[in-house]
């Protein structure tokens, strides 16, 4: 059946306008999204950044310079990374290249000087920016045409805090280097020379062996020549117990002649014990114990060393060290500590008994 034309005219425009509601969400939603894509893309507001260096300040390094009091070393150098993800131009429009958040250093500068010279050396093209007291910035990227160092120079700096980033060129990049502080006018990036600053003559991890033999040599003789009233011990007599405390620097293979046993611990120059032995043994058995470990170092005679870190191995970590037929003379002993940190207090003992055995020490 036909319908009537008024009805197919609102049908018509009914359908019209669903169509256009329809087309109107789909371009709604799109903008949103389009926008939401914007936003997460966008960089820091300038804002934001450049309203927040006292708060972020917290996260740098805090060094204190005081002219008047005199600088610990001048130029002082603090080591740092340039760059970051932020554009130094949110802080001013002046600046340039790419900063951390937060400042690399903050400094407190205290008393009085002429001129104030901030640099960052490196082997990088980097940039610089100073916030000082009053909330200023100011920035530099190169010193000169051929110095691409750059250099903030102050005059009669204020007192009061000075926030200080050090930029890169390369978004997100980082560029170890030094950033300097000097007061000297005659001091930049061209002139700095850091062998200069500390100067000392290389000194070689390990001794020469040769050296090394030569200045145990000598350490004996001083180690010898320091023993006043050693005790006499006799074949045949009681054993002996000694207190002792550990608490010497030098390391155990400074007074070794030779390689023939490896020695531990760190001892003192003066032995801990020194005996004369008189008469004829099978065996002399010296050992330390202590609640703490320990190693026993002892010197012959005839200049032999006998040492010892733990007796049976790890199941007992006080030392043994056991002499066969031991020839009379002079013997000199050395309780050695391993942790530098602490002394030990020990009982050294000496007996003719083979069994004798310190207590066991646990690891």
């Amino acid at each position: 059946m036909k319908q009537p034309k008024s009805t197919r005219r609102a049908l018509l425009l009914a359908l019209a306008l669903a169509a256009l509601l329809i087309l109107s969400a789909v371009t709604v939603t799109t903008a949103s999204q389009f926008a939401s894509r914007q936003n997460a893309q966008a960089t820091p507001a300038a804002t934001e950044t450049a309203d927040a260096p006292a708060d972020n300040a917290a996260g740098g390094a805090f060094i204190t310079i005081s002219p008047e009091a005199g600088f610990p070393l001048d130029p002082f150098l603090v080591s740092v990374q340039a760059g970051g993800p932020v554009t130094a131009s949110t802080l001013s429009e002046a600046c340039q290249g790419y900063i951390s958040d937060a400042p690399v250093v903050t400094a407190d500068y205290q008393g009085e000087a002429d001129m104030m010279k901030v640099f960052f050396y490196s082997d990088n093209d980097t940039t610089l920016v100073v916030q000082t007291p009053d909330g200023d910035y100011l920035c530099n990227d190169d010193t000169s045409s051929l110095l691409l160092d750059p250099t903030v120079a102050i005059t009669q700096p204020v007192t009061g805090t000075y926030n200080v980033w050090v930029g890169n060129s390369v978004p997100r990049g980082l560029a170890a280097g030094f950033l300097v502080f000097t007061t000297r006018d005659d001091m930049n990036a061209s002139k700095l020379a850091l062998a200069s600053l500390v100067k000392r003559n290389t000194v070689p991890e390990v001794l020469p062996l040769r050296d090394r033999f030569l200045r145990a040599a000598q350490n004996l003789e001083d180690a010898a020549a320091a023993v006043e009233s050693p005790d006499a011990l006799e074949a045949g007599g009681d054993a002996a117990t000694v207190d002792v405390t550990a608490d010497g620097d030098l390391p155990a293979p400074e007074l070794q002649k030779n390689d023939d046993a490896l020695c531990g611990g760190l001892v003192s120059l003066a032995p801990n014990y020194a005996f004369d032995w008189t008469g004829e043994a099978d065996g002399l058995t010296l050992f330390v114990e202590a609640d703490q470990d320990t190693t026993l170092f002892v010197l012959g005679p005839d200049g032999s060393v006998t040492c010892s870190d733990d007796t049976a191995g790890a199941d007992n970590l006080n030392p043994t060290v056991t002499l066969e037929q031991p020839a009379e003379g002079r013997y000199l002993v050395w309780v050695g500590r391993l942790d530098p940190t602490t002394s030990v207090d020990a009982v050294l003992t000496i007996t003719e008994d083979a069994k004798a055995q310190p207590t066991v020490l646990q690891p």
